[in-house]
C-alpha cells in the first residue's frame, strides 16, 4: 500500500495521461493521503475503489460468477461487517450525496462486468 496510487500515477504520466487525472489516482490511496474529499471524482474513485473488493467478494461467493451479482445481493453482504471485513463500507458511503447507493451499485457491477474476463470471473 506504501506505493499504491503513487505508482499508478507514475504509470498514467508515462502514458501520457494528463498531471490533473494521475493526480486524482495518486491521492485516493487513503493510507497516504488521508483527508476529508470533497471534489466528486475524489469521491467516485475512493467509493468505486472500496465497492469493487465488495463486488468481487459478492462474486466469489457465487463461484466467481460476476454475472449473477445484482444490487440487492451487494446491498445485503454490505450490511455484514464480517463479509469482505477489509472492505471499507465509510469510502463508499461517501458517494451517497451524489448518487443513491442502489444506483452506484448498478453502475459499480456494470463497470466491473466490462472486464470480467479479466478479472477471472464469468
Amino acid at each position: 500500500m506504501e506505493q499504491h496510487g503513487i505508482k499508478g500515477d507514475e504509470i498514467l504520466r508515462g502514458e501520457g495521461i494528463g498531471p490533473e487525472i494521475a493526480a486524482v489516482v495518486k491521492r485516493h490511496n487513503h493510507h497516504l493521503f488521508a483527508g476529508t474529499y470533497t471534489d466528486p471524482v475524489d469521491i467516485a474513485l475512493q467509493a468505486a475503489d472500496s465497492a469493487s473488493g465488495l463486488i468481487t467478494a459478492c462474486a466469489l461467493v457465487k463461484g466467481g460468477r460476476l454475472s449473477e451479482v445484482t444490487v440487492k445481493t451487494v446491498t445485503k453482504k454490505a450490511k455484514e461487517k464480517s463479509f469482505a471485513a477489509g472492505c471499507d463500507r465509510s469510502r463508499i458511503a461517501l458517494i451517497e450525496p451524489l448518487l443513491p447507493l442502489p444506483e452506484f451499485y448498478a453502475v459499480a457491477i456494470g463497470g466491473l462486468m466490462e472486464i470480467h474476463g479479466e478479472l477471472g470471473l464469468s
